[in-house]
């Protein structure tokens, strides 16, 4: 049995140095934002373990640094989709609203998480009198982010939970 072990291990060598990835959580995300790349839209095919970091990616790059031009240029497709009922299909339109919106806007992302091609981001956006909860939620296909759809919900006046939505 032992010999079977160390057999399958030598067999899947080539695979795994091959891999742009390791197995070690941090190096894959360190990994996935060293690509040099400068875009990747049109898709190619993509495990979820690289997705998730090319997700990752994508968070810093609109949340954290707040670079609606890079994100959009480098993570979304050319032809988003969009389920908002206010905003115009695709990417040159969202990209431009958002121009318009992140960068001056005071938020804080509380959790994200990828699985199974969904990505999703909570934020809380600081706005006057109370701040409201928003959650992004993504769908990638291959390395490419492809669809969107938001949520927005704002305090009620009359709410009985203090920690309802953060």
């Amino acid at each position: 049995m032992r010999c079977t072990n160390v057999l399958t291990s030598l067999c899947l060598l080539p695979f795994m140095l091959a891999s742009p990835l390791s197995l070690d959580p941090r190096v894959e995300r360190v990994a996935a934002r060293s690509v040099n790349r400068t875009s990747y839209c049109p898709s190619t095919p993509a495990s979820e373990v690289y997705q998730r970091h090319i997700f990752a990616s994508f968070v810093d790059t609109l949340y954290g640094e707040k670079n609606v031009t890079k994100a959009f240029d480098t993570f979304i497709a050319v032809n988003l989709i969009e389920h908002d009922p206010f905003d115009a299909q695709g990417r040159a339109a969202n990209a431009a609203k958002l121009s318009a919106i992140i960068p001056y806007a005071s938020f804080e992302v509380l959790r994200s998480s990828f699985d199974n091609n969904i990505g999703f981001i909570h934020v809380k956006v600081d706005e006057s009198p109370e701040p409201i909860a928003l959650a992004d939620i993504y769908r990638m296909d291959g390395t490419c982010i492809v669809e969107h759809w938001d949520v927005t919900q704002a305090r009620p006046a009359n709410a009985t939970n203090p920690i309802a939505m953060f």
